[in-house]
């Protein structure tokens, strides 16, 4: 006896340690510490810590973690041993998060998804989660409307399937829906005027534990009717059990203009040639050898300071866990008067009670407040390319205080101090979760969630202003309240009946959709300095009231078999029931099918391969599915208006409201079907892996809002009608050149394609055109068209005859035609990015090109310089040119010469569409980010268990051929839909290009 227990009476020491990925660096919680042929061991806290007892100095400690290479260590006189887990390439079966927060392994997947983990959202070091994700999901196409703080970005995964609706996914945040939607228009102003945010910049990327994107209809099948266009997974951070851990980060961020369009500075103020101190045009004689020369684009931007502070505590034990955070996000913007600041709280915990009941929740309060300005027209921010160089335009004050400006626009300077636009959003995210397992093979799981927000919207015309009508001062306001609550049930049953598993979910789901808007405009001050619909008197003052709501009711199934884990089959059904819709059609049905099959695993289970062939792993499979989508609220019945309708064929007086839709009682749904083809192959033991996707969608019967002719009583009205059709590839790739214990090298690749084709169109139309894309005083516009591009240009020309010869007047000039034509593809040909990370022991570095082949962007702020004289186009003035054509009257060819005076580059050739089309190409560094992980020796006997510097660069390389600020550009944000506002570069605050610093500090 003495000798079996001699091992209990020896007097060992104590060792400690921290355990973290030999990847990221990141503490790794759950790891098993064990000793070698001893029955004694721990489990690292939430901070990877761990501390064992009585150990002796011969003895051996075994680290072992699912995913990770097992790693063995010898005590000998140390007492702290840390470790750093590499990856098991080989062994590790990637889990991914799909329908309803469900956790499934990537390899039965019959579909494509993507997932992104903490590290690839944060180190990009953006505001909005959207744009974090650019260039790192293959078939993912995704637009920063501009760089002012807040600015939307919109995402669009393998193109669109709306005509005139929304094209962007639905996002979940914790398994229920959240809003992702752009205001077009707040407060009576035009979307180009004021772009809104979109509202997933509430949502705080630290909080973010992992992305995942389910691209094609069958990923998003159970999703119902709003994942048509994808749906984007988002699971937030949990408490993990142990030791309470405590994480702390900071960011400090400079950021500056990154590119201006180019000016002739050869001519000064003035019309015609001579100079006049009045004219609003660089129309003049030329400069004078020394005369100044006024940089007035640049004077409206500035440096601009971001601070960021996060901070989280988690922990718990066997039974509970939880995880709270605080943040606080400020940025700067480069224009003064603007910028956009966050802050969020949230709390989640969960708890056994009993050995089959869990039951958990999660909510988050996020107050979001932006500042911003007026865009999109000379007298908004970018107003200066309007002005002429020889005029200081920052200048801007009258001696008696009053506005000092040229012609009939606002000066730039006074209208970012006296036209404030801001928006406050109050918002809550709640979701409770309640899990039984009566039995082992029977899961039942309940979640009610509801998001819940509220925007006070507000516009300020400060008395002074040069609008018409709003000299005295004008005020808009809004108030939007906005809230989507979500009932979720699952049944889920699994069974194995020898080499093949099942399991069947049914499920039931309920969403109610609610919006209200209250609109007020008043203009007129009674006090000119006291700027408030109150300082209004009655009669100057309007009132609106808009209410929106949507129900949906569906019931779905998923039923799932696979043969020894080799070969699966999926069947996918849903029945939804929508308010949209009339009684008779508001009920529809679509089914999904997918499967796959392990090749490798299947030709080692009959013996063909061994498992140390070159060949790691292949897998292939396909889907099918059939997607359905309804109507928007309340388009089922004609409006009514307040006003007589009198400028229409057959008025209605004021029981009609023309200026609206046109209600159609007859609508049904309409509906995307897909089908998509893959294969995944890794080699050398999984450090080389390809991933390809070949789709095709076609989207029929589409609700298609769109202009009618006059003759019909309305300008607009939503009928079915219309199909689309979507092809493309996607390709990933991705591999570990070089992995030892002192360096890693990983490379990972993606590049896509897409096609976006309009196959039909209702009644003879041959177009469908968007007025909230218009740009350059209505010579473009987004637009798609019959047989070509989704996401075409239309815009104005010159008249030509069928043999395509220009028809010019009498005197010899190029007539503008009446009409308007294609003029350009918006749609990129391909996209990809690439992104490396090399990490040499505690050091890491990661950057990401991101890469656009293709897609024309109309360059309206040339335009604009066009007209204003200060373009480098204008140089030629004065000039005598013969244009080559025939005249219209007499049908002979031209051979007259003409003067390219200011007549001609005012009032015909902006009307040149295709010379304002340029390639919007691009090879551009998103980020770099170099990061340090201090040893722990240094940290010593502090209470700190790891601590990070990093520094990332933002936007450093742009490389392009695009003349203007930046060909990432989307004029009138992400809230327009069917082919959107992107590639309209029109007046808005340019892109920025910014540096980061900080650390992450853990407790």
């Amino acid at each position: 006896m003495l000798l079996l227990h001699a091992e209990g009476f020896a007097q060992g020491k104590t060792v400690s340690g921290t355990v973290t990925s030999a990847e990221d660096k990141i503490e790794l919680p759950g790891v098993s510490v064990t000793v070698k042929g001893k029955q004694r061991g721990s489990v690292t806290d939430a901070a990877g810590r761990y501390t064992l007892n009585n150990v002796e100095p011969n003895d051996v400690l075994v680290f072992s973690f699912i995913g990770m290479k097992r790693a063995e260590r010898t005590v000998g006189n140390a007492s702290t041993i840390d470790v750093a887990l590499k990856t098991d390439s080989e062994t590790l079966d990637e889990v991914v998060v799909t329908a309803f927060g469900v956790e499934q392994e990537k390899r039965a997947l019959g579909y494509s998804v993507q997932e992104l983990k903490t590290r690839d959202l944060t180190e990009t070091q953006q505001a909005n989660i959207v744009n974090a994700m650019q260039g790192k999901v293959a078939g993912v196409q995704i637009t920063n409307s501009g760089g002012a703080p807040g600015a939307s970005a919109v995402m669009m995964i393998r193109g669109g399937t709306s005509l005139s609706g929304n094209n962007q996914p639905l996002y979940v945040v914790d398994g229920i829906p959240v809003d992702n939607t752009t205001a077009v228009g707040q407060g009576g102003l035009a979307a180009g005027t004021a772009p809104a945010s979109n509202r997933a910049i509430d949502i705080n990327p630290e909080d973010i534990a992992s992305i995942t994107v389910l691209k094609g209809p069958s990923a998003a099948a159970l999703y119902g009717l709003r994942a048509a266009e994808g749906v984007v997974v988002i699971t937030t951070k949990k408490g993990t059990a142990g030791k309470a851990k405590i994480n702390y980060s900071n960011t400090f961020s400079f950021d500056k203009v990154n590119r201006l369009p180019e000016f002739q500075s050869v001519y000064k103020q003035g019309e015609q040639g001579d100079f006049d101190s009045a004219a609003m045009g660089s129309w003049g004689p030329t400069f004078e050898p020394g005369e100044t020369k006024y940089d007035n684009l640049e004077s409206m931007f500035k440096s601009a300071f971001t601070q960021k502070h996060d901070l989280s505590v988690s922990g718990g034990n066997d039974r509970s866990s939880f995880y709270a955070s605080a943040s606080h996000f400020d940025q700067g913007g480069i224009v003064e008067n603007t910028e956009l600041e966050r802050n969020s709280f949230r709390l989640s915990a969960d708890t056994k009670v009993g050995e089959k009941l869990k039951i958990g929740g999660t909510a988050n309060y996020t107050k979001t407040g932006r500042a911003y300005v007026s865009q999109g027209s000379a007298s908004g921010v970018m107003g200066a390319v309007y002005w002429p160089l020889n005029d200081d335009m920052s200048n801007y004050l009258n001696p008696d205080g009053t506005q000092r400006t040229i012609g009939v626009n606002d000066n730039p300077h006074w209208g970012v101090r006296n036209k404030p636009i801001t928006s406050d959003v109050d918002r809550i995210m709640a979701v409770g979760t309640v899990i039984y397992d009566p039995f082992d093979f029977l899961n039942v799981t309940y979640r009610l969630g509801t998001d819940y927000y509220t925007d006070n919207f507000n516009s300020v015309r400060m008395p002074g202003t040069t609008a018409v009508g709003e000299e005295r001062g004008a005020i808009s306001e809004s108030t939007t309240n906005n809230q989507i609550s979500t009932s979720t049930l699952l049944v889920t049953g699994k069974q194995s009946f020898g080499d093949f598993n099942t399991s069947l979910t049914l499920g039931h789901n309920a969403e109610d959709s609610r919006r209200q808007t209250a609109t007020w405009y008043g203009r007129n001050f009674i006090a000119p300095d006291f700027a408030s619909i109150n300082n209004v008197v009655q009669t100057d003052r309007t009132i609106s009231h808009a209410v929106s709501q949507r129900r949906i009711v569906g019931v779905f199934g998923d039923l799932n078999l696979d043969w020894k884990g080799i070969a699966f089959l999926s069947f996918r059904g849903r029945n939804d029931w929508s308010s949209t819709l009339p009684v008779n059609s508001r009920s529809f049905f679509y089914p999904s099918v997918s499967t796959s099959l392990v090749v490798t695993d299947l030709l080692e289970d009959m013996g063909a391969i061994s498992a140390g062939s070159v060949l790691s792993f292949a897998k292939i499979r396909a889907s099918w599915a059939r997607v359905g989508k309804d109507a928007p609220p309340h388009v089922l019945a004609t409006t009514l208006a307040t006003a007589t309708n009198s400028f229409t064929i057959a008025p209605r007086g004021f029981i009609s409201n023309a200026n609206d839709y046109y209600g159609n009682p007859a609508l049904k749904p309409e509906f995307t079907n897909s089908i998509e083809v893959g294969a995944d192959v890794r080699f050398f033991r999984n450090r080389l892996g390809l991933d390809f996707t070949y789709y095709k969608t076609s989207t029929d019967e589409q609700i298609l809002g769109t202009r009618t002719p006059p003759s019909s009583g309305a300008f607009l009205a939503y009928l079915n009608g219309g199909r689309i059709d979507n092809e493309g590839v996607e390709l990933m790739l991705n591999t570990q050149p070089i992995t030892n214990d002192m360096f890693t090298w990983q490379l990972d690749f993606n590049i896509a394609k897409n096609k976006a084709t309009v196959k039909d169109l209702p009644g003879t139309l041959d177009r469908v055109e968007l007025s909230d894309a218009w740009v350059a005083g209505s010579v473009a516009q987004g637009a798609a068209f019959l047989g070509g591009s989704l996401f075409g240009i239309n815009g104005n020309v010159w008249k030509r005859n069928e043999e395509g010869q220009l028809l010019l007047n009498d005197e010899g000039y190029p007539q503008v035609q009446s009409t308007l034509q294609y003029i350009g593809d918006r749609n990129p040909d391909w996209t990809g990015g690439i992104t490396n990370t090399f990490s040499y022991n505690n050091l890491s570095l990661s950057f990401l090109w991101d890469i656009r082949v293709g897609g024309d962007i109309y360059n309206a702020t040339e335009n604009t310089l066009v007209r204003s004289g200060l373009s480098t186009k204008t140089l030629d003035r004065g000039q005598t040119k013969v244009f080559e054509g025939v005249i219209e009257s007499t049908g002979e060819p031209n051979t007259q010469s003409v003067v390219l005076d200011q007549d001609y580059y005012q009032t015909i050739y902006p009307f040149q569409g295709y010379d304002f089309v340029e390639d919007g190409s691009w090879l551009r560094m998103r980020y770099i980010t170099l990061s340090y992980n201090l040893p722990n020796v240094l940290l010593g006997r502090t209470p700190i268990s790891g601590l990070q510097v990093f520094a990332t660069g933002r936007n450093l390389i742009l490389i392009t051929d695009y003349s203007g600020v930046d060909p990432e550009v989307s004029g009138s944000g992400a809230g327009v839909g069917g082919s959107g506002s992107f590639g309209f570069d029109n007046l808005g605050v340019p892109a920025t290009r910014g540096f980061d610093i900080g650390l992450k500090l853990t407790l």
